[in-house]
């Protein structure tokens, strides 16, 4: 099978996914308990009018049948329309808009830094194996892969901001104007610091014991006998010929970590007040906003599915015989 048949047929396998996944989240999120009109004016003291409530309803097409609704926002949805808030008459492509920035910038941030540390790590592991690194690292990632996020988070924000006063608890940037832009930067890097390491924590110690066991089995291997047999440097062993094979399984953990990071994104970014997608997601669900919360949980998981796509094609082109599976 060539590249381009096989990115043609993942491509085909996305289309009834993605419709299949409009229909969990519009199913889900209109079977979760609560009125969106009546906790709209839950803290008007007179009670709404039943005339009003069926009026509301009517305008924004929630009287309609069930089906009947998801039909009409499925519509509006292909056309590229999420729709309207139902509490600030905002759009909500722009209120997403606002916020996608800064989760991407926790997701690259984290990606990058989890990806060099856990590379580094499980290489010096599988080379020096039963060595007290190899030990403690291996300790280290099962506490760090068990701890619950929310924990971690927790126990950071205890000690390095309300203990020892060293970083910033909330936000991206300190309400006090800002001297310079370099004075700016800085302080807005001090706020990423926290949420960034619970997500590479989680991260790594996942990670490190994939490369760990992949060089571990890669070692092993005839060829790499050989290559040392023939008199090359051990590192040119490892490196060039050990590790390129075995960052094989890391391709496919890059997909599962967009998913990894926008799932704990709504904890992380909650815990640490971090105006992005995860944070307004929970507020949008609490309030029962429909159109945006179906609308970003779409953005969400089509972002899911075509880090899934990419993620196969990178790794049928890394190893061929992936594509006659």
């Amino acid at each position: 099978m060539t590249l381009r048949t096989y990115i043609i047929r993942r491509l085909i396998i996305l289309i009834p996914t993605f419709f299949l996944v409009t229909i969990i989240i519009f199913t889900l999120v209109h079977l979760a308990p609560g009125d969106p009109i009546t906790l709209m004016y839950a803290s008007s003291r007179k009670p709404i009018p039943p005339e009003m409530v069926a009026v509301i309803k009517k305008e924004l097409g929630l009287d309609q049948p069930i089906p009947i609704q998801y039909l009409m926002w499925l519509n509006r949805l292909l056309r590229g329309d999420l729709g309207y808030s139902y509490v600030s008459g905002q759009s909500a492509a722009e209120m997403i808009s606002v916020r996608i920035g800064y989760t991407v910038e926790l997701m690259v941030v984290a990606e990058v830094v989890s990806l060099v540390l856990a590379v580094v790590l499980g290489v010096i592991c599988a080379v020096k194996q039963y060595s007290i690194i190899d030990s403690t690292s291996s300790v280290v990632a099962i506490i760090g892969y068990s701890a619950p996020t929310f924990w971690i988070a927790l126990m950071l924000l205890l000690v390095f901001s309300h203990q020892l006063g060293w970083l910033p608890s909330y936000g991206v940037q300190t309400a006090r104007p800002a001297s310079s832009l370099l004075d700016s930067l800085l302080d807005h890097l001090a706020h990423l610091i926290l949420p960034v390491t619970v997500l590479v924590i989680g991260s790594v110690a996942y990670l490190f014991r994939i490369v760990r066991s992949a060089m571990l089995e890669v070692l092993r291997q005839d060829y790499i006998t050989t290559a040392r047999a023939k008199g090359l440097k051990e590192r040119l062993v490892i490196y060039k010929h050990a590790l390129r094979n075995a960052l094989l399984p890391v391709i496919t953990y890059e997909g599962y970590f967009l998913g990894f990071v926008l799932g704990g994104a709504a904890v992380i970014e909650s815990v640490f007040s971090w105006p992005g997608l995860g944070k307004f997601d929970v507020d949008l669900a609490l309030r029962r906003d429909y159109p945006p919360l179906m609308g970003l949980n779409v953005i969400i998981a089509v972002m899911v599915l075509l880090a899934n796509l990419c993620t196969d094609i990178a790794y049928s082109i890394a190893d061929p015989r992936i594509r006659y599976d």
